[in-house]
């Protein structure tokens, strides 16, 4: 396996890492303009793109962080990239289509079925039951015609796709904190693939579940079933007087930042302070969560300064209280593209003075970075990618919603799937590979003289 061989930048640092930057960021925006720029080919932004884009990174995350590329391993790493993008696609819209649209949406939650949703809203219209209150104004007429049908399952089709997307953002701490945190503990060492991941994989799952109760559901289900269905009822509202699912992305979001500040800028730090299983994972994961909220505060809090107090009538915009959460979470997004660069293909750069400063360096030009990427993003966002420059989740009439986050992990699939799935080729090089191409220009060199 080409992976258990050093590599080295192909040109060099700083140039191997710009290079690299400029050829992920060009196959974005090429992807993004073809599927999803309102103002490209397809123009699937928001949905389907949203849900499909965030499923192929946590699917990603099953096939390198928990199954370790098995069973491709063995590959090299353009057919490995090119056979496990193939896989990755197509486990993707198996488990959109198949698992969620048309097995658990069916038959657990509707909201997850845009098919099964619509039947939810069609009964309740003809029996003069509930109506779930996202979709009241579209049957306000009381009958169900082919036109009010076609407006349901178009916010069905919405409402499928958002929560169903929740299950990835939960996902994207839920899976992979077992690895970064715990170390596989205690399945390393003693399983191998797959049974390894397939043990990782089966706990990971459980405390999504978990997590996707306890965070997500109380939002989609107080929507769908009201609030006579006690258990749905959104528990934070009482913490922080909004119900809004923002909430909980906004300090979510900040969670994911931090799990993967670990493994990649941070290098386990501080975390590894604690030397033994499971008092290490447990340590990083209660003292991510708390930094989690704080910073979401600390960002909220930050934006009254900024743009003044909420206004409670708001609902949506700088002034709405649910969307400064959401902006929260826009906030953490900006750090993604800095911080994995940095580790990946910048090699955490500066190593030569010590792991503390190389930490303290690297943390505060990731956010000093992020900044300057929220700055262009939103001076550029209508131009280059379709999105209204509009700081707000409704956008403007003619416009589409801004959600900075949707391009933000798209930007990023091209960075992952390389690193994971081609161990960075073309970009860098195995070391013996790169030492014989020395030495033959050495040789050349000499023969010349």
């Amino acid at each position: 396996m080409s992976g258990d061989h050093k590599i080295i930048p192909r040109w060099g640092q700083p140039l191997t890492g710009i290079i690299s930057l400029i050829v992920f960021t060009a196959v974005a925006w090429v992807c993004w303009y073809v599927f999803a720029s309102p103002k490209g080919i397809f123009k699937l932004y928001e949905h389907p793109f949203l849900v499909f884009l965030a499923w192929m990174i946590l699917f990603g995350l099953w096939q390198h962080i928990i199954f370790g590329d098995w069973p491709f391993q063995n590959l090299k790493p353009l057919t490995r990239g090119l056979v496990m993008t193939a896989v990755n696609i197509a486990g993707v819209y198996f488990i959109i289509y198949g698992v969620f649209h048309n097995f658990l949406g069916k038959f657990m939650f509707p909201f997850w079925s845009p098919e099964a949703m619509t039947e939810v809203v069609k009964k309740a219209v003809e029996s003069g039951g509930f109506v779930p209150k996202a979709f009241a104004k579209a049957v306000a007429g009381g009958q169900w015609t082919p036109t009010v049908h076609e407006h349901v399952y178009d916010i069905a089709h919405e409402f499928a796709g958002s929560s169903i997307t929740m299950v990835v953002l939960i996902g994207f701490f839920t899976y992979a904190f077992w690895s970064i945190l715990f170390q596989k503990w205690p399945f390393a060492g003693k399983l191998s693939q797959p049974a390894l991941g397939f043990a990782e994989w089966s706990l990971t799952t459980t405390v999504t579940a978990f997590f996707y109760g306890l965070l997500i559901f109380p939002f989609f289900g107080n929507v769908v079933f009201g609030q006579s269905f006690v258990a749905a009822f959104p528990w934070w509202n009482v913490l922080d007087g909004t119900p809004h699912l923002n909430y909980v992305v906004g300090f979510y979001e900040w969670a994911i930042i931090y799990l993967f500040f670990t493994a990649n800028i941070w290098e386990g730090n501080p975390w590894n302070l604690v030397k033994s299983q499971p008092w290490r994972g447990i340590f990083g994961f209660v003292s991510i969560f708390i930094m989690a909220w704080a910073t979401m505060k600390l960002s909220v809090w930050g934006m009254e300064l900024y743009w003044g107090p909420v206004d409670a009538a708001a609902k949506d915009g700088i002034n709405s209280l649910s969307w400064r959460y959401y902006n929260a979470a826009n906030l953490a997004g900006f750090t993604l593209m800095p911080f994995l660069l940095w580790n990946h293909y910048f090699d955490n750069w500066p190593k030569q003075f010590g792991p503390v400063v190389g930490w303290i360096v690297r943390t505060v030009g990731v956010f000093a970075f992020a900044a300057l990427i929220g700055k262009v993003y939103y001076l550029s966002s209508e131009p280059v990618l379709g999105l209204t420059s509009h700081l707000g989740n409704t956008g403007l009439e003619g416009h589409h919603p801004n959600k900075p986050l949707v391009w933000l992990f798209w930007w990023i699939i091209p960075l992952l799937f390389n690193d994971w799935f081609m161990h960075k080729a073309p970009f860098y090089v195995e070391e013996k590979a790169a030492s014989a191409v020395q030495r033959g220009a050495s040789q050349l060199k000499t023969k010349a003289s």
